[in-house]
């Protein structure tokens, strides 16, 4: 799950632009989700974005980069299926 800024469900989908629904699979490189960042910040909110992995038990291991400004193209974590 990614939520994008600090309250800003109340913006009720104002700036944002989904590519996925809900436990669509999604591959290394897909588009998940489009926001202006600008306007959710005229708008008064924050955008810091916890990523959060809801399933992380089917995962033999997550490694993820904790503490970092993200930048496009950037690799957040890793997940590990058992093969």
């Amino acid at each position: 799950m990614i939520h994008v800024g600090v309250d800003t469900v109340q913006l009720e989908g104002k700036y944002f632009q989904s590519f996925v629904a809900q436990g669509d699979k999604v591959t290394k490189g897909q588009v998940l989700l489009k926001f202006d960042k600008e306007g959710i910040e005229k708008a008064g909110y924050s955008i810091e974005t916890p990523v959060i992995i809801t399933n992380a038990t089917d995962y033999e291991s997550i490694a993820e980069k904790t503490g970092i400004t993200v930048n496009n193209g950037d690799e957040l974590l890793t997940a590990v299926t058992s093969l």
